[in-house]
């Protein structure tokens, strides 16, 4: 329904004024800083005051598929997830969720620590930090090292995949008078404990072994991952040493980040079924019909089928509009879409393709199944009148039925749909409230029935019990 929305909006020149809580009502719930909505044109449809994400979004002007960016903006790196918005194979729109990774968001990740940190930095200068007092210094990206008065800290580089050119670069930092500080208290341990025997020494050398090589190998490795792109997962240690706790940190980290990375393929799904689902019935749409056509036509073909198509209209649906107003139009039309769900087979594709109007295509043996079909859905509408506000509003349904045992492509779909539009109007010329099939599905019924006499006996006994 955004699709649809948006095309009259864009194309027939509609008023925006309701899109903004449309959209509030559809991705306010997502865990995002911004969520803004562009048009190919580069208009701000929705979240115009998010200036710096609308600017990189026109940048990418005519992107056709789904992506995720970072780009730099005057509080810091952003996160972006996009998703084109399309209706009839026509891109209308770019939808994008943001999430800025700042000072705040450094400084929720990481508490304020002398011994060790993460920042953003852009040309030797530290932009942002988990620690607030070493913005502004200046890193030797050569020798990765960070100098600050005295005191000296271990660099290392986290890769970012995605990001622009101007991104600033994420470094996790150690300090070296830390790490010195632990290597020589390991060594005076060494020195005192070697005075008690060959026996302490061993001992010694064990503890240091366990207590100092195993969490640096640790994080060695999962820094090197991370240069790759990759996100490694971190077993904790219960030992209370700075080394192993500092592993710990730095386990944390990792799972904020991927905690993050969890939720922006989260609002990527959110926005993949919103753009194949009508958002009121819950109906497929016509983009998704185009996406599955290929395969259907595919299977006619494989398995020597036929696939059929029911058109279903709404009797006098203005007038419902008109006497109960928009939400009650909507209410007949949510009730109509639990019937079609409730008394549908296991293999009918249901659509909603426009105001009331409604489509189940269906890969068949004998069109005469979908016949049967059409005649029970328009009684069972005739005799379950919709509920709106306490009050029964009575319905009846036209439908039109055509089939095919064509050709994959637009082309046979397009006739497919031509003939059942055909049958529909006759049903609505003929005093509607009827069903009428298409001369198609008389031929291909014959052709299936014929089919099933040349068929061994013992196999025509089957095929009767089954069905």
């Amino acid at each position: 329904r955004l699709q649809e929305y948006l095309y009259i909006i864009i194309e027939l020149g509609a008023s925006k004024e309701g899109l903004a809580s449309y959209y509030d009502r559809q991705f306010s719930s997502l865990p995002t800083d911004a969520h803004v909505l562009v048009s190919n044109d580069g208009d701000a449809l929705y979240g115009g005051e998010y200036t710096s994400l609308v600017d990189a979004l026109r940048k990418r002007k005519g992107s056709r598929v789904r992506e995720q960016f970072l780009f730099l903006s005057p509080d810091g790196p952003v996160m972006v997830a996009t998703q084109p918005l399309t209706y009839q194979d026509q891109v209308l729109a770019t939808s994008a969720v943001a999430r800025l990774l700042g000072s705040g968001w450094l400084q929720r990740q990481e508490s304020k620590s002398e011994d060790y940190l993460i920042f953003f930095e852009s040309d030797g200068r530290i932009l942002w930090s988990s620690n607030p007092d070493y913005r502004g210094l200046l890193i030797d990206r050569n020798k990765q090292m960070l100098v600050d008065g005295k005191r000296s800290f271990y660099l290392r580089e986290v890769h970012l995949n995605g990001a622009a050119e101007n991104m600033p670069h994420l470094w996790f930092a150690a300090s070296e008078t830390y790490l010195l500080h632990m290597l020589t208290r390991y060594r005076n341990w060494a020195y005192a404990f070697s005075l008690l025997g060959g026996l302490t020494v061993v001992l010694l050398c064990w503890l240091m072994i366990r207590n100092f090589r195993r969490p640096f190998a640790q994080l060695m490795e999962a820094t090197e991952a991370m240069v790759h792109g990759r996100l490694p997962v971190l077993n904790r240690s219960e030992s209370r040493t700075e080394l192993d706790q500092l592993l710990n940190r730095f386990a944390d980290v990792l799972d904020a980040l991927r905690r993050e990375k969890i939720k922006v393929k989260r609002a990527h799904r959110k926005l993949q079924e919103t753009a194949i689902t009508d958002s009121l019935t819950g109906l497929y749409n016509r983009r998704y019909l185009q996406e599955i056509n290929p395969g259907l036509f595919a299977q006619v073909e494989r398995d020597g089928r036929y696939l059929t198509a029911i058109i279903l209209d709404l009797d006098y649906f203005k007038a419902v509009n008109d006497e109960y107003g928009h939400l009650g139009g909507d209410a007949v039309l949510v009730h109509f879409a639990r019937l079609l769900k409730h008394n549908s087979r296991a293999n009918d594709h249901l659509f909603r393709i426009g105001g009331e109007e409604f489509l189940i295509l269906n890969v068949a043996e004998n069109p005469d199944d979908s016949v049967a079909l059409a005649a029970k859905l328009r009684e069972l509408v005739s005799e379950s009148p919709a509920n709106y506000q306490g009050e029964s509003i009575s319905m009846t349904v036209s439908a039109g039925i055509s089939c095919c045992s064509g050709h994959s492509g637009e082309g046979s779909l397009s006739r497919l749909m031509r003939a059942a539009d055909k049958a529909l109007y006759e049903a609505k010329a003929s005093g509607r409230n009827r069903v009428v099939v298409h001369t198609s599905c008389k031929e291909a019924s014959d052709s299936a029935r014929r089919r099933v006499k040349k068929l061994p006996l013992s196999l025509v006994h089957n095929t009767k019990k089954s069905s």
